[in-house]
């Protein structure tokens, strides 16, 4: 029973279950799968990617605007839509990873609890059993640093000090949430960020804005 998610938990497993015929390890299985569903979700990614940094590239438009409309909420918010429609911008589109990627994680999560094939089924070296927390906890400070590299090369689109600083402990804090759930999960989002980072050098390099990408 994988209760709410049952739809996504039970594709998902048939999926690593495919995998496996051919390739006996259920660590590799994690790899594989998730190669696929980075790809099939690439066209939406790819929208989001391209929003993200035309978001970027308009912010001191954006803050022109807010500094010259900031006792005129309504006006604000008319010439803030305008620039972000004649720029092509949506300030949403950055959620857009995080919100497709949330069915796929708490279906994993459910499939390496629930599912028997995933009980005491090892990946390589000390990792023993996926459905189990990494012992030395190898993969959440991989995963950990994956994701400050990400964050690193996805365009700021964030104005607010307090703001940045909290995107700036995110990784942090999601690393320390993972290091107590099974390490089958650190390896899909350790893979899946790092798929996700090569998708995001590859569209913006293919905008030509390859070497603006990185942000201090």
């Amino acid at each position: 029973d994988f209760g709410i998610w049952g739809f996504f938990a039970v594709w998902i497993l048939k999926g690593l279950q495919f995998f496996y015929e051919f390739i006996p390890n259920y660590g590799v299985s994690i790899i594989l799968l998730t190669f696929v569903i980075r790809l099939l979700t690439f066209p939406l990614q790819y929208k989001s990617f391209v929003s993200m940094k035309k978001l970027q590239l308009i912010q001191p438009e954006l803050t022109k605007i807010r500094e010259k409309f900031k006792d005129d909420p309504m006006k604000l918010q008319k010439e803030s839509m305008a620039l972000f429609k004649n720029s092509g911008a949506n300030p949403l589109g950055g959620c857009l990873p995080l919100i497709l990627q949330m069915p796929v994680f708490f279906a994993f999560y459910k499939v390496l609890y629930a599912a028997v094939e995933l009980v005491d089924a090892p990946f390589y070296g000390w990792l023993t059993d996926l459905s189990n927390k990494d012992p030395y906890y190898v993969l959440p400070v991989l995963m950990t640093g994956a994701m400050f590299l990400q964050q690193k090369l996805t365009p700021n689109t964030v104005t607010d000090p307090v703001q940045q600083k909290m995107m700036m402990f995110m990784p942090l804090i999601f690393g320390f949430i993972m290091k107590d759930l099974p390490s089958g999960l650190s390896l899909y989002i350790f893979v899946s960020t790092l798929m996700g980072i090569a998708q995001q050098l590859l569209v913006f390099k293919s905008m030509g804005t390859s070497k603006t990408v990185v942000v201090a």
